[in-house]
């Protein structure tokens, strides 16, 4: 018997540790960052500034491409220095595309978007005001940035929606709040079109695919979350830097 609850305990234990990998350390601030420079390899990040690289916590960042493993930050705060070299130049003779001095409060969320070019990198830096969505309210978030460099103002409207535009005009580096959209078996789905404001051209679109008809089973990968649209790419770009859409999970 005292062996059984041995076992028994050191199973909580590493199940208690197992589940603690998923959650933010106190002390700490959320940090998001975007890939959105047309051109570029793979970003390796150096939270040590142009320092030795520890390869151990360093992630690279692809180029229009978002997954929480490579992308999504819980270990610092504060003034945070972060350098950002394109592999594989990461020697110490190499020099960084961008060196950064960031300011993470604690328990802040943070997104950082890279963007602009390889020539002249930009970037913007965006307090997270993520909402939260409670049980019952069928409701996703959704907020928009233009990251295109190089584009005019661009309008977000639905297609077969009627009416004023979801965003009338969102300037190069421009981004909105979350906005609230009903998410329920009764609702289409979604297609967000950009074009441009001035003269109505089509750019890129998104469709929120499993708004409607969600196969049976599944979890909704819509409802009660949040998520940011932006527009990457440059205007007319080819081999990769065309302009699209990408997708964000908050």
């Amino acid at each position: 018997m005292q062996r059984i609850t041995y076992y028994a305990g050191c199973l909580l234990i590493l199940l208690l540790a197992a589940c603690s990998k998923d959650k933010t350390p106190p002390g700490t601030a959320s940090l998001t960052i975007i890939n959105a420079v047309p051109g570029s390899r793979p970003l390796v990040t150096n939270f040590s500034g142009t320092g030795a690289i520890r390869y151990d916590i360093a992630n690279q960042i692809p180029y229009n491409l978002f997954a929480l493993a490579n992308n999504r930050f819980s270990s610092y705060a504060g003034r945070q220095p972060l350098a950002l070299y394109q592999y594989p130049d990461t020697t110490d003779k190499s020099q960084p595309l961008f060196n950064l001095m960031l300011d993470l409060p604690v328990g802040a969320m943070r997104t950082l978007f890279l963007t602009g070019t390889v020539s002249a990198p930009d970037t913007l830096f965006a307090n997270d005001a993520v909402p939260f969505h409670p049980m019952g309210d069928s409701v996703c978030g959704f907020r928009f940035v233009n990251l295109s460099p190089g584009s005019a103002p661009v309008k977000v409207t639905i297609q077969g929606k009627s009416g004023a535009p979801e965003v009338s005009s969102l300037s190069f580096k421009g981004i909105t709040g979350f906005m609230n959209y009903p998410v329920n078996a009764a609702q289409e789905d979604y297609e967000f079109v950009f074009s441009d404001a001035a003269t109505g051209q089509y750019i890129a679109s998104i469709v929120t695919t499993y708004v409607h008809n969600l196969p049976a089973g599944w979890p909704s990968p819509w409802l009660y979350q949040n998520y940011t649209f932006a527009l990457v790419g440059i205007p007319g770009g080819t081999n990769g830097q065309e302009q699209k859409v990408l997708s964000i999970r908050y």
